[in-house]
């Protein structure tokens, strides 16, 4: 074990994110999902999507509630943190809502079960992958999302960080964004919003039934990595607004919260507003 990591361990036991005390061999989750090369292997990510996000010298806040959302997600108790820069490798059990800012790379995290990992090689991005349901979370804004923002991130820091570029080159959206409902893939999550607008305004459907179906869609859209732009963004994200303002229960319900017929004007407004134009 290097100096450093001797160092970075006690610092962990200290704040109290290591849950045993003492480092072990890497176990044969982390050798599984990671080629030699230290890039995730084909046969382990089956199954799995990944994203490349931004991170700098070591882990901060951003990634660290990445982390932390993913491993709730899955109901993973505590995570697996290897240092590839020990030889051999050597991994600590973190708990899952430890504070895991402060970690340096080369490091891999990972949940003993494999549904998420997060592959930090050096300074500038990791690499957060794993299940739908890992992924929804770690990655709510959406994989192609994701994808799309480290891609700008890149390009903003070609001169200081020219190895970006390459990651990004390697993980592009998969879907290119919709600005119009008729370029809406039928089969996508999208589209089922899209129906649930004309069934809601067309009056067969309920308040409370848009607002589930809604949400439900909305989370299957970001977890397929279906992205939005435009007229079609702005329409959605103004009717994210107004279903942050309903209250699908009734004892749950503000002063100034919009009832059923409320929001059926409201989104109904929305809808045909982005129809005119």
């Amino acid at each position: 074990m290097t100096a450093d990591r001797e160092a970075a361990g006690r610092l962990l036991e200290r704040s109290g994110v290591v849950e045993t005390g003492t480092a072990t061999p890497a176990g044969p989750a982390a050798n599984a999902a990671l080629y030699a090369d230290r890039t995730f292997a084909s046969a382990w990510l089956r199954g799995k999507a990944v994203a490349p996000v931004p991170v700098g010298a070591r882990i901060d806040t951003a990634p660290a509630r990445r982390i932390t959302a993913g491993c709730r997600a899955v109901g993973a108790s505590h995570i697996l943190a290897t240092s590839l820069a020990d030889t051999p490798a050597s991994t600590s059990r973190l708990a899952a809502d430890a504070d895991f800012t402060g970690i340096h790379p080369p490091s891999l995290l990972h949940t003993p079960d494999a549904q998420g990992a997060v592959l930090f090689p050096e300074n500038g991005y990791a690499l957060i992958a794993g299940t739908p349901a890992f992924m929804a979370a770690a990655v709510s804004e959406g994989i192609d999302t994701a994808r799309a923002d480290f891609a700008r991130y890149a390009r903003a820091l070609q001169e200081r960080h020219p190895s970006l570029a390459s990651v990004a080159a390697a993980h592009p959206p998969r879907r290119r964004a919709w600005s119009d409902a008729g370029d809406v893939d039928p089969s996508g999550a999208a589209a089922q919003q899209l129906a649930l607008l004309d069934a809601f305004t067309d009056g067969k459907c309920s308040a409370p039934d848009f607002a589930h179906g809604w949400w439900k869609a909305r989370r299957a859209s970001q977890a397929n990595g279906e992205r939005l732009q435009g007229a079609l963004g702005g329409l959605f994200d103004h009717v994210f607004m107004i279903l942050e303002d309903y209250a699908v229960d009734p004892d749950l319900t503000e002063p100034g919260d919009l009832d059923d017929a409320g929001l059926r004007i409201a989104v109904g407004a929305a809808w045909e507003g982005f129809r005119r134009r």
